[in-house]
């Protein structure tokens, strides 16, 4: 065999191997996605009482479906999709929990307030399972409305006793049907269940009288919604 046949053999199979090299590394690399944080806004009611309590959040629960840092949508009321190429920056139960954290403290509704996790004292500890907290599309197309409702509870501590349940619902419409606008739709419907959840906590009848005098303007003591 001539030396420039084998040269030849050789730059191919060098290039062979190159390819398939190549064409490994594109199936192994997912594509990026564009990181989203959540932001919302607060409008607490005037005259928010202060109930002077110690209070834990725990990271909420929820579905696998919505377990995830994937933005969801629903083109049906029984179905779930995920929006391509963007994501949360955290999974969806860490972003709610440090949300509702932030909402308490803004409010400067309770005493003290910190995630459950970090094992500090409390007198009552907030207990919250996500039920949705997705976009959902009446037609395909067009701008979505974003849903979200969060069943809570309230738990005296250290009898771990279950002292009220409710519900919190909200909702957004997004200016358009692209991700940045549906995120700023998530923000703001986030927002408002987050000012919902605060406001039926401390107005709750199950901390004091001066509580159960008041009738929280969002949500029922006992678990009623925003309509």
């Amino acid at each position: 065999m001539s030396t420039l046949s084998t040269a030849l053999r050789r730059a191919a199979c060098a290039a062979s191997l190159s390819a398939a090299l190549a064409g490994c590394a594109l199936l192994s690399s997912p594509p990026e996605r564009q990181l989203y944080r959540t932001a919302p806004s607060f409008a607490f009611p005037a005259g928010l009482p202060h109930a002077g309590m110690q209070l834990a959040v725990e990271t909420p629960s929820a579905a696998a479906g919505l377990d995830t840092r994937r933005i969801a949508l629903a083109m049906s009321p029984v179905s779930l999709d995920y929006y391509a190429g963007a994501e949360w920056v955290d999974t969806l139960p860490l972003l709610v929990r440090a949300a509702l954290v932030e909402g308490f403290e803004e409010s400067r509704a309770v005493a003290t307030v910190a995630p459950a996790s970090l094992g500090t004292r409390a007198d009552f500890v907030l207990v919250t399972t996500i039920r949705d907290f997705e976009a959902r599309y009446r037609a395909p197309g067009q701008a979505p409305r974003v849903e979200i409702v969060f069943d809570l509870k309230l738990v005296a501590l250290p009898q771990r006793r279950i002292v009220a349940a409710g519900v919190v619902r909200s909702a957004a419409q997004a200016a358009e049907n692209k991700v940045p606008a549906i995120v700023g739709a998530f923000n703001a419907a986030l927002g408002q269940a987050v000012d919902d959840a605060v406001v039926w906590t401390v107005t709750n009848p199950a901390l004091s009288p001066r509580s159960a005098a008041l009738v929280s303007p969002f949500v029922h003591a006992t678990g009623g919604a925003r309509p």
